[in-house]
């Protein structure tokens, strides 16, 4: 008996994109068709399916699913799915809400039709990470995290948390500081693996105040590696704004860009969402920007040389104007 599988996404925005797919013994026809904002496309093709993805798709279990996945006040990315097998029928949407398995159906449904990208092209898949002489790798295909130091290689299956790392990691690599003078403390070595197979390979200085968000990474890390005995990446090293440190350094915004710049401050109580005024370019022109991230650093920490980072003035002062 065949499975069909209607299946469309999007947003009122967008456009939406619909695949309509039959399952019949281990051959796929499948039709595509975009609407909305989308330009009008239709696709048709038959293709045979390994064993294996067809297994995955009753591993997916959707006949279990609820019928509705809705955020609460959200109106975003919509869904809307009906799979038919013999006399079992599912039918289900959501918005901005999902099933747990739906990574894993997303997966399965752009390994038979890629061209619709139902993965976005640019999700990590495979991040190493190398420090010292250890290295750290998740591999989402596998959901697998890999530990090797010296003399030791442990691998663990992450299962379902792989998600979790790996946004986790997402959170760092988004939030980490490349644009440093590397000579001033103990660096790490990313290479990143993305879905549309392009690699990229950075370093940075490893604490947090050049990653944030790396103190949860290693917890989630820790999590999953739960019987290592041994200390993970050497986390002394990555002590997070050590209260010994003599200059607070901020990373600021400016409204309309979401590329930060370091300011010193001597005010140890600003804190991240204050907006400042700061000087700017060669004339010190002053302007109002918002704290994203403070770190306490060292001499030997600072990412540039002291007097080539500009001090922060002071939080900003709302003229009587702009309340209006």
């Amino acid at each position: 008996m065949a499975k069909r599988i209607k299946f469309t996404t999007g947003s009122p925005r967008r456009g939406y994109k619909t695949l309509e797919l039959i399952i019949d013994g281990d051959k796929a026809s499948y039709k595509i068709l975009r609407s909305g904002l989308l330009e009008l496309d239709t696709k048709s093709a038959t293709a045979q399916m390994s064993e294996a993805w067809l297994a995955e798709l009753d591993a997916l279990n959707i006949f279990a699913w609820e019928e509705n996945y809705t955020a609460a006040g959200r109106e975003g990315v919509r869904w809307r799915l009906t799979l038919e097998d013999g006399e079992q029928i599912y039918r289900g949407q959501g918005s901005d809400a999902y099933p747990d398995d739906w990574e894993r159906f997303t997966d399965w449904l752009d390994a038979a039709v890629p061209e619709l990208e139902f993965i976005n092209r640019k999700r990590l898949e495979r991040v190493t990470f190398t420090y010292l002489s250890e290295t750290l790798t998740l591999d989402r295909r596998t959901a697998t995290l890999t530990i090797c130091k010296k003399n030791s290689r442990h691998t663990y299956d992450a299962g379902e948390n792989i998600r979790k790392l790996f946004n986790a990691c997402r959170n760092l690599l988004d939030g980490a500081d490349t644009d440093i003078d590397l000579n001033v403390g103990n660096r790490v070595t990313i290479e990143t693996l993305l879905h549309d197979g392009s690699a990229e390979t950075f370093e940075t200085l490893y604490n947090e105040n050049f990653l944030p968000g790396l103190a949860l990474f290693l917890e989630l890390i820790r999590a999953t590696a739960s019987d290592l005995t041994a200390e993970l990446f050497e986390p002394d090293t990555a002590q997070i704004r050590s209260a010994s440190g003599k200059y607070i350094l901020c990373k600021v915004q400016f409204k309309g860009s979401y590329k930060p710049y370091t300011y010193r401050t001597d005010d140890a109580t600003l804190a991240v969402g204050d907006e400042v005024d700061v000087p700017v370019g060669k004339n010190n022109d002053v302007a109002q920007a918002r704290i994203v991230d403070i770190g306490i650093f060292d001499d030997y920490e600072l990412p540039y040389p002291l007097d080539k980072i500009k001090t922060i003035i002071g939080k900003h002062i709302a003229a009587e104007w702009e309340n209006y």
